[in-house]
């Protein structure tokens, strides 16, 4: 069993994506809400009591960052009107999402092992990347261990081109024990790199 690993896709062309780069607040934020929900960009979907118990908790964790409470709800209103105005720029960004909930090791270890059968050069280095990101978001303003990983658009793409050659069921069986689980997961993941390579996307790595 490996780490839950979340991956959210993220349009580099978006106000959004600009914003994040360049807002320690709204980035922090991003942070903070990335583990809850469906992806970002479902976060204000979920039921109101939890999200306020989860912004309250973001409130309180980064007074530092956020200012007063009414400059922390001028950020939460401004992440929300982002988050709106890129699913209706970008449609379908919403599910392009994908959980390895637990199975990132199995996953990794038997994905490495298959590109180094097929003599794939740094075929370990390569899939650890896949997994966990090449970069960090908004490295300037947030240290790599308070950030979230991001996947570049251009692993991404290699990452889509590696994993169209893949059959996931040459990797787990599909059953109803712990490698059906992995294979579904795989599957999923397989499928945000291959959409989001298709969009001129990055990922977002939680």
């Amino acid at each position: 069993m490996g780490v839950s690993v979340i991956y959210s896709a993220i349009p580099p062309s978006s106000t959004l994506y600009a914003r994040l780069q360049r807002e320690k607040a709204l980035s922090t934020l991003v942070v903070y809400i990335f583990s809850y929900g469906c992806g970002i960009y479902r976060f204000f979907e979920i039921e109101p009591e939890e999200i306020n118990e989860v912004l309250e908790d973001a409130i309180e964790t980064h007074k530092q960052t956020f200012g007063s409470e009414l400059e922390a709800h001028q950020v939460i209103a401004e992440l929300q009107s982002e988050l709106r105005r890129t699913c209706q720029l970008y449609p379908g960004i919403e599910d392009r999402t994908a959980l390895l909930e637990k199975s990132s090791a199995e996953i990794q270890e038997r994905l490495s092992r298959e590109l180094s059968r097929r003599q794939v050069s740094n075929a370990n280095e390569i899939v650890q990347k896949l997994i966990f990101g090449d970069q960090t978001l908004a490295p300037t303003l947030l240290p790599a261990q308070e950030s979230l990983g991001l996947i570049s658009r251009e692993l991404v793409s290699q990452g889509a081109s590696i994993l169209r050659q893949i059959d996931p069921e040459a990797l787990f069986a599909r059953d109803r024990s712990w490698e059906g689980w992995c294979l579904n997961g795989l599957e999923h993941w397989r499928s945000l790199y291959i959409s989001a390579a298709e969009n001129n996307e990055e990922i977002l790595v939680g």
